[in-house]
């Protein structure tokens, strides 16, 4: 039987506070326990030692050579480390110092797997996370270990039974979950189902459709489904920045849409944002529109008319777009120039929409005595 203590503080045990030493060991079988000195304060001071089947560290042994960096831009240091999984710290002994230090690394190995920790917060309070990364590609997979202390289930008393003299207190399980990180964005959690992944890469949701299967997949299946997901982007990507550039959508639009003219007389002019999607088959579809529809003056009909009506594009174009049309007034009158509306569609009324080139539609007049004015309206 192989034992390793360690020294702790507080460690919570299912309803007790205890204090003490914790003693991680290994049976013959295989089968590892953790037995705890503990203490339950009342009005009489109470000590008495609980076993629990598992471990709160990660590996067994739990000391292990490791590799540490404190942050991203500093050195790589060799240590012995142990990862406790129930606490979410990581202990440090350097050799030479008998010393156990709880670090924060940026980044660590243990057991052949490295860590790399995300700062998160919730409610105001900043908390750190370890992830590993099993995909890391442009649209990562990653994968997060706690430890869960709990009342054993039958499974687990049935393979224990042969330890009944150890009166087991519960045991600590390991929970596995999974993130997709899109970029530098942040980790999103993740179930290993088609449901699942298809909220995660809704942007691609219709064409990945047909590529997921319905059962409960591995995790090489949703590798398999990210690197497609990243070639989609990627495609989609090079075919959005040409559509904003595509002359033939471009002039059709132009020439569809107009200014409307009484309102040209009235030196009124503005700035309206229509969304769209075109489809697989490239037609345009869903066609609204994101800045205030309550702009008036004809503007926001202009615009949903036009591309309510257009023929349809590549296929290779499919994706979300938001169009800026810019309707400017010019009055020669006053020898300055046109005037172009300073309002602007605020990034997070986009909806992750890909941004078109301006489609500007001009109105000249050199009628005196118009007061020019910019209209924009309110959201509702």
């Amino acid at each position: 039987m192989h034992r390793l203590a360690f020294l702790v503080g507080i460690l919570s045990v299912l309803s007790l506070k205890t204090s003490g030493q914790i003693f991680v060991y290994q049976e013959k079988d295989g089968n590892v326990f953790t037995s705890v000195d503990s203490y339950s304060p009342g009005k009489t001071n109470t000590y008495t030692k609980l076993t629990y089947l598992g471990s709160p560290f990660l590996t067994f042994p739990v000391w292990q050579p490791g590799k540490i960096r404190l942050d991203m831009e500093g050195n790589v240091l060799d240590c012995q480390l142990a990862y406790n999984l129930n606490t979410n710290e990581v202990l440090c002994r350097f050799e030479g110092d008998s010393a156990v230090k709880t670090v924060t690394p940026a980044v660590f190995s243990i057991n052949n797997t490295e860590f790399v920790r995300y700062q998160n917060s919730l409610m105001g309070i900043d908390y750190r996370l370890y992830y590993s990364i099993i995909h890391n590609g442009p649209t990562k997979l990653l994968k997060s270990l706690s430890n869960q202390l709990g009342y054993m289930n039958s499974e687990e008393q049935i393979r224990v039974r042969s330890y009944r003299d150890l009166n087991l207190s519960g045991s600590y399980r390991i929970i596995t979950k999974y993130f997709i990180q899109k970029g530098n964005g942040e980790p999103k959690l993740i179930s290993l189902s088609k449901k699942s992944l298809m909220d995660a890469l809704a942007d691609q949701a219709f064409a990945l459709e047909s590529k997921i299967p319905t059962k409960s997949l591995t995790t090489n299946e949703v590798i398999d489904i990210l690197n497609h997901y990243d070639s989609l982007v990627a495609e989609a990507r090079i075919n959005r920045a040409h559509l904003s550039k595509e002359d033939v959508f471009r002039q059709i639009f132009q020439n569809k849409i107009s200014y409307p003219g009484w309102v040209g007389n009235q030196g009124i002019y503005g700035r309206i944002y229509a969304g769209f999607d075109i489809d697989s088959l490239g037609y345009v579809k869903n066609v609204v529109i994101l800045s205030p529809d309550n702009i008036g003056f004809g503007f926001t009909s202009e615009a949903k008319k036009a591309l309510e009506t257009m023929s349809n594009v590549a296929p290779a174009f499919q994706g979300r777009y938001a169009l800026p049309v810019t309707f400017t007034y010019e009055n020669a009158k006053e020898k300055t120039g046109p005037h172009i509306p300073v309002n602007r569609l605020p990034d997070d009324r986009l909806n992750k929409r890909t941004v078109l080139e301006e489609v500007i539609v001009p109105f000249t007049t050199n009628k005196a005595g118009i007061a020019s004015r910019e209209v924009w309206g309110y959201y509702k």
